[in-house]
């Protein structure tokens, strides 16, 4: 059974990284009536909808998987989901865990930096892109982020 249902999600895998959303999302809608709390294939789900730009949807296979897997990576895509469906708390809130999760994850930290700033929140803005500066990140993106921070320090 364990074998079957794994030969499955690669297939559907497949199906993804060949860019056949559609016969992989029919799969997964079908997996997902059989097992609708199975975290692989609400995942795969969340990443076809973020593709098709069904924001609201991705979400929803998101938070289902993230009740069951505390994970910064799947956090981070959380917090991508909420801010491009414009809710911007709940996306900072999303960062957050995964900066809690994982403090040398580096993205989340910009994002942060990125939506405070937006809001006009300097001060938290800083503190994020100076913690993003810290990890392990290119030397032109440290570039980048060094001039955002020299103009909303003036």
């Amino acid at each position: 059974m364990e074998s079957e249902q794994l030969s499955k999600i690669d297939y559907i895998r497949e199906l993804i990284a060949d860019c056949r959303y559609d016969d992989a999302l029919e799969m997964l809608q079908i997996a997902t009536e059989e097992e609708p709390d199975n975290v692989d294939y609400n995942y795969e789900l969340a990443r076809i909808f973020m593709e098709m730009g069904n924001y609201a949807s991705a979400i929803s296979n998101l938070e289902l998987t993230v009740e069951h897997v505390r994970n910064h990576l799947l956090y981070y895509m959380l917090g991508e989901a909420y801010q491009a469906d414009n809710q911007i708390d709940r996306a900072i809130g999303a960062y957050l865990k995964s900066t809690m999760l994982s403090e040398k994850f580096p993205l989340p930290y910009k994002k942060l930096g990125i939506l405070f700033m937006g809001r006009g929140d300097n001060l938290s803005a800083i503190e994020y892109f100076e913690d993003y500066l810290k990890l392990d990140i290119p030397q032109d993106e440290k570039e980048q982020v060094q001039d955002i921070l020299k103009r909303i320090k003036k």
